[in-house]
């Protein structure tokens, strides 16, 4: 099992959401009001750096896994240049 950190655009997080259930996975864990600075610049939610990012995890199965990482790629590719989408797998040792 592994989990999926997406780093995603406030207003794409209904894309986002939308993803992961096209892609068997109903459950997720969300943290809104997340600011960061990277590639796409600063967004911190102030006037000089507007914007704010959402934090989505996912726990998938191995077997899930490559389709929804490729939609998550494709869905990164379409973004405008100043959006940002990040995702990070990360190993899952226990679950309960």
């Amino acid at each position: 099992m592994q989990m999926l950190m997406i780093i995603c655009p406030e207003n794409r997080r209904g894309e986002v959401r939308n993803l992961i259930a096209d892609h068997g996975e109903g459950a997720f864990s969300e943290i809104a009001n997340v600011f960061g600075s990277g590639k796409t610049g600063k967004h911190l939610g102030s006037h000089t750096f507007p914007g704010q990012s959402v934090l989505i995890f996912v726990a998938i199965d191995e077997d899930k896994k490559a389709k929804l990482l490729a939609a998550l790629k494709t869905f990164h590719d379409s973004l405008y240049s100043g959006e940002g989408l990040r995702v990070f797998a990360l190993p899952v040792e226990s679950i309960f």
